[in-house]
């Protein structure tokens, strides 16, 4: 999938949500970051990004911001009630902040990396800062490591749960549902049983968008 169908996705899941009367509260694409800015990011983290985050702010964008919401009297069933909005977020000028955040709740909540649950919170890289204290992060324990982990600060059932297996391939498999919340219980549905992963063409994924009216 090229980049251009992302915003495809993008575009295609706002127009519907409108179209229902629902809310479309961003849609911004920035151009990519230069090489200097991801170096400078780097030095100032500590660390270098992984590769699949760094592709995507050199190649797609350094900043996007894409924000939905469902109408309110429009409801989901089954798997898919707990689903109310879109919300992709990143930013070259934001991941040093995500993470200082991010870092203060190991320090202060989950700082024992005996603790099965605690050890989650270490050696990880967030993007997204979900609102409600929990993360989306990259896994940064080793340079293969790279998979799309959700973070919960208050033992949500998706602690733990690997959401992609790098970050660009989360960017495209999200696309094809909408980017839909950054809370566990809105993106657990389109992880089919026993597999792994975001599937943006799994039943639920399909199911919401026929709900949608759109065919993909």
């Amino acid at each position: 999938m090229e980049y251009s169908k992302i915003i495809e996705n993008w575009r295609t899941f706002a127009n519907a949500v409108e179209a229902i009367g629902g809310d479309l509260q961003a849609f911004t694409v920035e151009e990519p970051a230069t090489e200097k800015e991801i170096a400078a990011l780097e030095e100032k983290l500590g660390f270098p990004l992984p590769k699949s985050l760094k592709e995507v702010l050199l190649s797609f964008s350094r900043k996007v911001e894409y924000r939905w919401f469902l109408p309110d009297k429009f409801e989901l069933n089954g798997e898919l009630s707990e689903i109310f909005s879109g919300d992709r977020h990143w930013s070259l000028d934001w991941l040093y902040d995500f993470n200082e955040s991010m870092n203060c709740w190991v320090e202060e909540c989950f700082p024992n990396k005996e603790d099965p649950y605690d050890v989650v919170w270490h050696n990880k890289l967030a993007f997204h800062e979900v609102g409600n204290g929990d993360f989306l992060a990259i896994d940064i324990s080793s340079p293969e490591a790279e998979s799309v982990v959700y973070l919960s600060h208050d033992d949500g059932e998706g602690h733990g749960v690997k959401l992609a297996k790098n970050f660009k391939d989360f960017v495209f498999e999200s696309s094809l549902i909408g980017c839909v919340g950054g809370e566990d219980w809105q993106q657990l549905p389109f992880i089919e049983d026993s597999k792994k992963y975001i599937n943006g063409n799994s039943a639920n994924a399909i199911r919401l968008r026929e709900i949608l009216g759109i065919n993909a």
